[in-house]
């Protein structure tokens, strides 16, 4: 049974200094659950090559930021630990460096944690399509909230990529190309693992063209979006950029085995206006790229 309407904020970033405050009134309007000081948050950004934020190739360190100091200033929350793994593209450790994660982490007293080095246990997942055993590093398994930040990206092999596939990279194995083979279902099934709590979307500097998620041409749309459902942020990005979700296997998917919900409710100002820009690849182009190994 499908859940009930869900509420995105949607935020217009009129200038740079407006990131802080667009978090924090985005966080409280979309409503969370009450943490303190001593809860345990991970947040997890798109760091899947070192191309810095202005590409829109990666998530942009000022939104990590202002979730950090949000956090602090309106529970205390002494433990938040911004993690990523390795992947085919990209060493987390490098990313962290080199698009100034680490920093970030020491001016605000939080932790960058690598996941695949992040000590882990198997646990098993019998409800799963594909993976029926997940290794859980554990620093998600011991974070009582979980905020994931995605970017809004064109795929060559799936579309577009934003709130669902982020998690792929919770996955703690460097050598993803692996799950591409059934990508679809390796999504859904790390989606049940690592589910997020919150999702801030950054849409500030999307990527559009043939050659995303890592490569393509920068669309600068000034929009964060703020949801609890991964699965209906997924829908909201998907009309944004002018593809049919229902074309989307893996949100598909997602929606008819639980995950969320593809009924929402937007407030505020919804940038409709970008999609000629995102130049989705065609399916002939996908289904080629598909051949080639992505790590996210």
């Amino acid at each position: 049974m499908e859940r009930a309407c869900e509420r995105i904020i949607v935020s217009k970033i009129e200038n740079f200094g407006d990131i802080h405050n667009c978090v924090k009134n985005g966080i409280m309007s979309v409503g969370m659950r009450e943490l303190n000081s001593d809860s345990i948050v991970a947040i997890k950004p798109n760091l899947c090559c070192i191309k810095s934020h202005e590409t829109g190739a990666t998530t942009d360190p000022r939104v990590v930021e202002a979730i950090i100091t949000f956090l602090k200033s309106e529970y205390g929350v002494k433990s938040i630990y911004v993690v990523e793994s390795d992947g085919g593209q990209v060493l987390a450790d490098m990313a962290f460096k080199l698009l100034g994660y680490e920093r970030l982490c020491n001016k605000l007293d939080a932790r960058a944690i690598n996941l695949s080095k992040c000590p882990s246990a198997i646990r098993k997942f019998p409800q799963n399509v594909f993976l029926k055993e997940i290794k859980i590093p554990d620093v998600m398994e011991k974070a009582d909230f979980f905020i994931s930040v995605p970017k809004i990206k064109t795929h060559g092999y799936r579309s577009f990529t934003s709130t669902l596939k982020n998690q792929f990279g919770c996955n703690p194995d460097p050598h993803k190309g692996k799950f591409h083979a059934r990508l679809k279902d390796a999504i859904v099934d790390l989606n049940v693992a690592f589910k997020p709590d919150l999702v801030v979307v950054d849409g500030i500097v999307a990527l559009g063209g043939y050659r995303g998620p890592v490569s393509g041409v920068p669309i600068r749309m000034d929009t964060l979006a703020f949801g609890r459902d991964p699965v209906a942020m997924d829908y909201l990005v998907a009309r944004l950029m002018g593809i049919e979700p229902s074309t989307v296997e893996y949100l598909v998917e997602a929606k008819r085995r639980g995950i969320g919900t593809s009924e929402y409710k937007t407030e505020g100002p919804v940038p409709w206006g970008f999609r000629p820009k995102f130049k989705i690849p065609p399916p002939r182009l996908r289904n080629l790229y598909g051949m080639f190994r992505m790590s996210k």
